[in-house]
């Protein structure tokens, strides 16, 4: 599975994987924010959708299951990393709002911070090739070239 979006004045970033940060990404205290797993759905139509979590308020079961996602729980911040490079890197996005999403957004071809309900890590925002300020924001830009092209274009 590819997914393939045009970039003006330079190469198309050519995507296979999505790599989320669970808590503050795609939930908000635990409970899984309106219209991310509908938007999930179509994107796992064209990438390998996974989810890399320390998962803080220990639901990453219950997501994982509602979503039908594989769910990775990690122990520390270079996990998240080593996950996008054993992916491929080149061929990865990643969503995160954490420190310990840092490395990955910085790692993978396409970095988006979200802000979300529970802020964002200054060091996330500024590892990001792209600043959101809702998860749905996010997965919008990814399930519709148009906005990435006009949010990346030079």
């Amino acid at each position: 599975m590819t997914r393939a979006y045009a970039l003006p004045d330079e190469a198309p970033i050519v995507l296979e994987h999505l790599v989320l940060d669970l808590n503050g990404t795609l939930t908000d205290g635990g409970e899984l924010i309106d219209g991310v797993a509908e938007r999930l759905t179509k994107l796992a139509l064209h990438l390998d959708v996974r989810v890399a979590t320390a998962d803080t308020y220990g639901v990453a079961g219950v997501i994982a299951a509602e979503l039908g996602i594989p769910t990775e729980t990690i122990g520390h911040a270079n996990d998240k990393e080593h996950l996008v490079r054993s992916l491929g890197a080149q061929h990865t996005a990643a969503i995160g709002n954490g420190r310990n999403d840092i490395a990955m957004l910085r790692a993978a071809r396409l970095g988006i911070a979200v802000i979300g309900p529970e802020g964002a890590a200054g060091g996330a925002v500024f590892a990001a090739d792209v600043v959101c300020a809702q998860i749905t924001d996010a997965l919008d830009l990814l399930l519709d070239e148009r906005k990435l092209r006009a949010t990346l274009r030079a």
